[in-house]
């Protein structure tokens, strides 16, 4: 058994890539420490001197400059580094086009973390080209691993509603995305097209002036698949951007989870998935022909919602918790045996 500390934001995507794992760890016996760090404050290092590794999530090293990963190394402890967007690609100007403060920040860091790869233990992403870029920076125990979900997330039933609801929950970051897929226009079009349709979209907001056009705000991180559960049909539109390159799979995931037939842009993480996983990929300007396919025909939304219940099944954390376990353990094991 080892000690091991996590250090995240709270966040979905510190949940994913720091809680779940490490809650995992701690159900197969290994002793486990969570440093929640405080936006705008560096985290406090000493609480995780005697672990064994310490696995730090993106947001959390630029207040110090990384003087606590310094500090940690100075203690004994092995360090590890994951990360799981592509902050260093995102578009000028995103932050005036969402109100997103955070990502001039998350860029210094990323740069930060990419200076200090060539001395980290451990490396984690769930992106493949993700994973080249830290490789590219000189680290050297770089390993992809998917996000993967909790159990809970397949426990959900829908409720019964009124029409066929397309739905897509997602960061305003994505914004960009619709405007570049012309999204609103295409939806706009969709529910002209098809009385019997429905639109939500849960966080990002768009400006689709239509009666059954309806914005939600974000749901807490235990409810989501709950809510995902309503819809009959998710979608994940991603411009063909560097940006989204580093993207996780995970909202084909969550979709999945819920019972949700799915369709996504083939970019990145997604060019790997398609209809063995319950959903299909579509280009970009074969958007309106794919969803109304899908609205006609119940048949093959149940099939397809059959087959993304069956993937997202096999894709939980209880199932793949030796895959974190492999790399934290051989992790330890390599520092003791070169110090």
């Amino acid at each position: 058994m080892v000690r091991l500390g996590a250090v995240a934001q709270a966040s979905f995507n510190g949940y994913y890539r720091m809680i779940l794992p490490m809650h995992a760890m701690q159900q197969r016996g290994h002793e486990v420490m969570h440093v929640v760090q405080e936006i705008g404050t560096p985290f406090a290092w000493e609480l995780l001197a005697d672990c064994d590794l310490v696995h730090i999530h993106r947001p959390v090293l630029i207040y110090d400059d990384g003087a606590a990963v310094d500090q940690l190394y100075e203690a004994g402890a092995a360090v590890g580094f994951d990360e799981d967007d592509n902050i260093a690609d995102a578009p000028i100007g995103l932050e005036d086009r969402t109100g997103q403060s955070w990502l001039q920040r998350s860029r210094r860091n990323f740069d930060q973390m990419l200076t200090l790869a060539p001395d980290v233990d451990l490396v984690t992403t769930p992106s493949p080209h993700l994973a080249a870029r830290f490789a590219a920076a000189g680290a050297e125990n770089v390993h992809v691993v998917d996000n993967y979900l909790p159990e809970a997330f397949a426990r959900v039933a829908p409720r019964g509603h009124e029409g066929i609801v397309i739905g897509w929950h997602a960061g305003d970051e994505h914004l960009i995305d619709a405007e570049a897929l012309g999204l609103e226009t295409l939806l706009r079009r969709l529910l002209d097209a098809h009385p019997d349709v429905h639109v939500v979209t849960v966080n990002v907001e768009l400006n689709v002036e239509h009666e059954r056009y309806h914005h939600e705000e974000t749901v807490p991180f235990e409810r989501l698949t709950q809510r995902l559960a309503d819809f009959d049909v998710g979608i994940v539109p991603l411009a063909d951007i560097p940006f989204n390159l580093g993207r996780s799979n995970v909202k084909a995931r969550e979709y999945a989870a819920a019972g949700v037939p799915w369709l996504a842009s083939p970019v990145g993480a997604y060019r790997e998935l398609g209809e063995r996983e319950g959903g299909l990929l579509v280009a970009q300007d074969e958007w309106f022909d794919a969803l109304s396919r899908l609205i006609g025909s119940s048949h093959e939304r149940a099939e397809q919602a059959k087959r993304a219940k069956a993937w997202a099944q096999r894709e939980t954390m209880e199932q793949a918790a030796e895959v974190w376990e492999r790399l934290f353990i051989q992790t330890v094991e390599d520092v003791r045996a070169a110090a």
